[in-house]
């Protein structure tokens, strides 16, 4: 048999909330360069895959009102793979519409022949080289085992933001590839846990982090979504027949009718395969800005401090200057344990421990109809 085509798929369709005011609508967090100074985290996403699948076959799954600016933002993919789902309908719907896309150009003949490797565009992850291999094993796994695969991430907290992937006690590892990670049986996954339940997870050592990236060979998602997920296989299938037609306006009527769930619950979590790979890279959720403590130089009274700030007297905060100083002056006085962030028309203040509530202020403007969105 020849050997399989691979295709990844990027999903980049967050609206990034919590990373208000620099994150807006038409420029949401994965177009932001919140952890390299010349790359966006779309743009890094894009550049950590290349060496082991082309940008050719490279898809970014978005929304349509973010197709022109994530083709604007130059990753090298091109323009036809940037696939603009209709509306939101959770990362289940984001998936099948992008199979969809897939079927409708290579036909469901050749399911077999496709696996595909379901990406992230908002993750730091601190290796390039070890995330490929990572990868690789995953992709190895899904196309010969005929199973659905993900990479656990070795957890470094009691983390209760994320959810968690449990392997069987004393597991033994599947085979693999000489210089590839480990890869084990999935037990179940669980839901993010309360913080007595996550220092046990860390402490077992049977517990991943869930990273949210997955792994299959088309033919295997199709089989095993139509059990789990009967009318999103269904109207995958006949997504993929109107696309193929050029009918786009009966491809988006189908997808408007879809459930509105997470592929977690959609389907992973019901497969009768599910394999892990051991993620043996770093890895970070960049989920609000308190994040940019963990990756970001931090100055003698442990700031982090972006656009050149006057911080005087000033401890433990993140100010972030998007104008820089030749254009806007900020200055941060007697404080400590703050987010600053002044965004060309907005300023964000927030103590670190609670960015995850800048959603709550972003809700409170669309209520008003703010322009700042």
């Amino acid at each position: 048999m020849p050997p399989p085509i691979r295709i990844a798929v990027i999903m980049a369709g967050g609206a990034g909330e919590r990373f208000w005011p620099l994150s807006r609508r038409s420029r949401p967090k994965q177009l932001l360069r919140l952890t390299r100074p010349d790359q966006t985290l779309l743009g890094n996403a894009v550049e950590r895959i290349a060496p082991l699948i082309a940008r050719e076959r490279v898809y970014i799954a978005t929304a349509r009102g973010l197709v022109e600016p994530v083709r604007a933002a130059r990753t090298g993919v091109p323009d036809e793979n940037v696939l603009g789902e209709p509306c939101k309908r959770n990362t289940a719907g984001c998936l099948v519409y992008a199979v969809a896309q897939i079927l409708a150009r290579y036909g469901e003949a050749r399911a077999a022949g496709i696996s595909m490797a379901i990406l992230t565009a908002d993750h730091r992850i601190d290796s390039d080289e070890l995330f490929r291999a990572a990868v690789e094993a995953a992709l190895n796994v899904s196309e010969h085992g005929a199973a659905l695969a993900t990479i656990g991430i070795i957890p470094t907290r009691p983390e209760t933001g994320y959810g968690y992937i449990e392997i069987p006690e004393k597991a033994t590892p599947y085979t693999c590839a000489t210089g590839l990670p480990s890869v084990y049986a999935v037990v179940r996954f669980r839901e993010k846990p309360d913080t007595a339940t996550a220092e046990e997870f860390v402490r077992t050592d049977r517990f991943f982090w869930n990273s949210g990236m997955f792994f299959w060979r088309l033919d295997t998602f199709l089989e095993e979504l139509v059990l789990a997920a009967p009318a999103h296989a269904q109207a995958t299938r006949a997504m993929a027949a109107a696309l193929a037609k050029g009918d786009q306006a009966e491809a988006d009527r189908i997808f408007e009718g879809l459930e509105d769930i997470s592929i977690d619950y959609a389907l992973m979590e019901k497969a009768r395969r599910v394999l892990t790979v051991r993620a043996e890279f770093g890895w970070d959720d960049i989920g609000a800005w308190d994040a940019l403590d963990r990756y970001f130089e931090h100055d003698e009274d442990d700031n982090v401090a972006v656009g050149e700030p006057i911080l005087i007297d000033t401890h433990d905060c993140i100010v972030y200057n998007e104008p820089g100083e030749a254009k806007m002056a900020v200055a941060v006085i007697g404080v400590e344990g703050l987010v600053v962030v002044v965004a060309g028309d907005a300023v964000l203040i927030v103590p670190k421990d609670r960015a995850q509530e800048v959603k709550k202020a972003v809700a409170q403007l669309k209520e008003m109809g703010a322009k700042q969105l």
